[in-house]
């Protein structure tokens, strides 16, 4: 229950700081997603169906805050759990590179989709600085992601034992 609770509250003060209050000042790009944070998180290291209880209120911010097609972000966040749960079986992810390397691949993969996707429609909103601007935030997002994770996992760690 403390899993849930504190991803929870991660997922929607990071989603309310983000896209409420701070949207106004600073770029998008440099804004954090908290939300896919505590998608990821929840994959990666909480086994079971409690990783998946974990994942689906982060997944309604991520479809409340964007201005995708209706359950096109949930879905997608429901798709990008169950990525990182076969991430987090497959790899050994408690050092830093690791961890930093299959953040930005998630995230790089859920970018990839997003632009395939609107491709595919007919739409063709991006360019150079678009791109640019994704890389940084997804290079950001990546970096804030290794101490919050590795503080979270060990702190849960420390308490189941």
């Amino acid at each position: 229950m403390r899993r849930f609770l504190a991803l929870l509250l991660l997922s929607y003060l990071g989603a309310a700081l983000c896209v409420w209050w701070l949207s106004g000042f600073i770029p998008w790009f440099l804004l954090p997603d908290f939300p896919f944070l505590a998608i990821v998180f929840s994959g990666l290291f909480v086994p079971g169906v409690a990783g998946f209880l974990c994942a689906l209120p982060p997944a309604f911010f991520r479809e409340v805050t964007t201005s995708a097609p209706p359950w096109s972000m949930l879905l997608g966040s429901l798709a990008l759990y169950f990525l990182s749960r076969e991430v987090g079986r497959r790899f050994f992810l408690r050092t830093e590179p690791y961890l930093l390397a299959s953040v930005a691949s998630l995230l790089l993969a859920e970018s990839v989709s997003v632009v395939v996707l609107l491709h595919l429609s007919g739409a063709r909103p991006f360019s150079l600085l678009w791109g640019a601007q994704e890389a940084v935030r997804i290079a950001w997002t990546s970096l804030i992601a290794i101490p919050v994770f590795l503080d979270l996992s060990s702190r849960w760690r420390g308490l189941r034992e």
